[in-house]
């Protein structure tokens, strides 16, 4: 299933590295699943792949770990809009189009007017 898919709820299993395409330690998407028991079989699978790997004596980054997000309809969307409405603050664009804008849980827009004189 595609990660990126913003129209149903996915499990995202992500794995903690080095990533050598970006030359950087960051989450790298293993997969993703539109069921929680899919989910749980890979995240216990890379999670013992790490573990085996420490075992063996291999070198392992201590930060290295699997982890796993969910993603609910629509998350990627709103996301979007929520950088679409900072960038505009910071610009000092405003008007009636913001408060039609589906935001993120952790965002919201208050607008104050003044009474007419």
């Amino acid at each position: 299933m595609d990660p990126e898919d913003d129209s149903i709820q996915r499990f995202i299993v992500r794995h903690y590295r080095y990533d050598p395409q970006r030359r950087e330690r960051r989450h790298v998407v293993v997969a993703a699943f539109d069921n929680a028991q899919e989910y749980s079989a890979c995240m216990e699978s890379v999670q013992a792949e790490i573990k085996a790997r420490r075992e063996r004596g291999e070198p392992v980054h201590p930060g290295e770990h699997a982890s796993g997000i969910v993603h609910e309809p629509g998350y990627l969307r709103r996301a979007a809009n929520g950088h679409l409405l900072s960038r505009a603050i910071r610009h000092g664009a405003t008007g009636s189009w913001i408060g039609g804008l589906e935001l993120p849980s952790n965002m919201s827009v208050i607008r104050a007017e003044c009474p007419p004189d």
